[in-house]
């Protein structure tokens, strides 16, 4: 079991709230607030790194490294975001920080995958679906299917880290629609983030701490154990 990460990062000249990151690939999740996720893509630079920042492996103090860019859809338009990168100068492993409006290997922000997943649990298809979120049909069909097949998996490691906050949230029916069935350990996590911190997690919506606490894989795939 890995430990929880606790670090305030800081988006460009903005402080962002604390919130419980894992280690995860070597990636730390950093908690951007939904409201400053328009300005840091206008801006093309990622969050950076304080100077207090620790390594999730061995504590040891984290560096600047250099970073790389990668592509960002938003709102139906693609930018480039550059995104830093910190090394530990105790253990030498490198980190990269990616923002939590980000999940590993896709190029949408998490909150478009959450509007998509919500609308297809509440019975509605795909092609609409994209069409709302203005996404090609079968990216919206991709993450629906890939949702539907990692919920098991992926909603058990989200019950897992929301119980590790030490806080026993409250548990929903199980959902008929696999896709309900991820939401429900999304809500779960959330509803511990929010127990433990309170008013500092800020505008983080409930598909950035989903996607935080799972080191950016909300829809996988899962490194092994």
């Amino acid at each position: 079991m890995h430990a929880l990460l606790l670090l305030a990062l800081v988006a460009g000249s903005a402080p962002v709230a604390a919130l419980a990151l894992r280690k995860a690939a070597a990636v730390l999740s950093v908690a951007v607030p939904e409201d400053q996720i328009a300005a840091m893509l206008a801006g093309g630079e990622g969050p950076g790194l304080p100077a207090a920042a620790r390594c999730p492996d061995c504590g040891g103090q984290l560096g600047p490294w250099p970073g790389y860019r990668r592509m960002v859809r938003h709102r139906g338009r693609t930018r480039r975001l550059r995104l830093h990168r910190a090394r530990c100068r105790n253990c030498g492993r490198t980190h990269a920080l990616v923002p939590s409006f980000l999940t590993a290997y896709r190029r949408d922000v998490v909150a478009t995958i959450g509007e998509v997943l919500l609308g297809s649990a509440s019975g509605r298809g795909h092609r609409p679906l994209a069409a709302a979120a203005a996404v090609p049909a079968s990216t919206a069909r991709g993450w629906i299917r890939r949702a539907r097949r990692g919920c098991a998996p992926t909603g058990a490691r989200l019950r897992r880290h929301a119980f590790e906050l030490d806080v026993q949230p409250n548990r929903s029916p199980p959902a008929t629609d696999p896709v309900g069935n991820l939401l429900e350990p999304i809500a779960l996590v959330t509803q511990a983030a929010q127990a433990r911190w309170g008013a500092a997690l800020g505008r983080v919506g409930p598909f950035q701490i989903a996607t935080a606490v799972s080191g950016g894989r909300l829809l996988g795939p899962w490194p092994s154990a």
